[in-house]
């Protein structure tokens, strides 16, 4: 269904009023202007598809600029050029590495150039190096990383070793679907004598081995967005956890999951004995692939208007939530685990191949 710009009084949504805005002070690529707005994927292609067929907004060479007719429109609703006002020093991070975790960077750098591609099977796609090392930064703030056990399910972005390399975790444990991620985390275990480091084969369709159940102070993890999904991550953190005072990390986009999904996913958190202390807007950037996004046909280049350009930008990004467990956390019982695709796919994920 269109999504109806107004024509008189009416207000624009927010996702409208952010584009308006971001197109007032500068044109910008389809892909800079992602990051510039907080709908879920499938909304935003629809806001601008129905700009460009009003003639609120051009294409000029591989830029989105505002008509006069828009520009206009912008005015009559009291909407001003967006000003940056993201911290110049941390980029929004609210930390800085420095220090040890200076050096974390440069070490980690040097590994993560060595890891496996990402590939579609998994849903892969890595944070860049420094939302890594600035996760473990927050850890470390928040009192979730010296001296704790730590769980990952799933570790692509190798989140594991930027720990080890800080020499403050107790242990820390990966389980992990990916087997070329599993030799790959174990041979740099090995490499730098790190007896604190196990990782092991785990897909989380399955029961989580009794081992690892309520042995762990902190868990991370990247989760699928799929509602099932993300309720199952969620559920077999909960059962590794000791109790009151553990604590969580997990990154959720806006890009494929709506706020009504929002909604949901902490309507859960909550009644699993969770509450949400941080969440931290945009704090993880991703690396996806350039020119192999836009020839392998992703949903949002298949329902964007018209062919698009390469990305110019890494335009993907996440939410960071710290969660922190106010008595023993309930585990929800398991609904219809989905075995296939579906596991990874749902009518939001447009950066998701079905």
């Amino acid at each position: 269904m269109a999504i109806k710009l107004t024509s008189g009084g009416g207000m624009l949504n927010r996702t409208q009023k952010q584009i308006f805005r971001a197109l007032m002070a500068k044109p910008s690529t389809f892909w800079q202007l992602i990051r510039e707005q907080d709908g879920h994927l499938a909304h935003f292609t629809q806001v601008m598809e129905e700009m460009l067929a009003r003639g609120l907004a051009r294409y000029e060479g591989s830029h989105i600029y505002l008509t006069d007719k828009g520009k206009k429109l912008a005015q009559d609703q009291g909407i001003s050029p967006l000003e940056p006002l993201a911290c110049p020093t941390c980029d929004g991070k609210t930390v800085t590495l420095q220090g040890r975790f200076s050096r974390v960077l440069e070490e980690f750098k040097e590994i993560a150039r060595q890891r496996p591609p990402a590939i579609a099977e998994f849903d892969q796609g890595y944070v860049d190096t420094m939302s890594t090392v600035a996760r473990v930064a927050i850890m470390y703030q928040r009192g979730d990383l010296e001296n704790q056990d730590i769980l990952l399910i799933g570790d692509d972005d190798l989140t594991s070793i930027a720990i080890a390399l800080t020499g403050m975790a107790r242990h820390i444990t990966v389980l992990e679907v990916d087997d070329r991620l599993v030799e790959f985390i174990d041979l740099q275990a090995r490499k730098k004598g790190w007896t604190n480091l196990s990782v092991h084969r785990y897909d989380v369709r399955h029961p989580l081995p009794r081992e690892f159940q309520g042995q762990y102070d902190t868990f991370l993890i990247d989760p699928v967005e799929t509602l099932p999904g993300i309720r199952l991550f969620l559920s077999r953190c909960a059962l590794s956890l000791r109790g009151k005072g553990s604590a969580g990390y997990f990154g959720l986009t806006h890009l494929e999951a709506s706020r009504d999904k929002w909604y949901f996913i902490q309507r859960l958190i909550l009644e699993m004995n969770f509450v949400i202390t941080d969440i931290i807007h945009n704090f993880q950037e991703y690396e996806l692939e350039r020119e192999g996004f836009v020839s392998k046909n992703y949903p949002l280049v298949q329902r964007a208007f018209g062919p698009l350009p390469v990305p110019d930008t890494n335009w993907y990004t996440s939410n960071f939530f710290r969660l922190e467990a106010v008595g023993k956390p309930r585990v929800p019982e398991q609904e219809n685990i989905p075995t296939g695709r579906e596991f990874y796919f749902d009518d939001e994920a447009y950066a998701t191949l079905p």
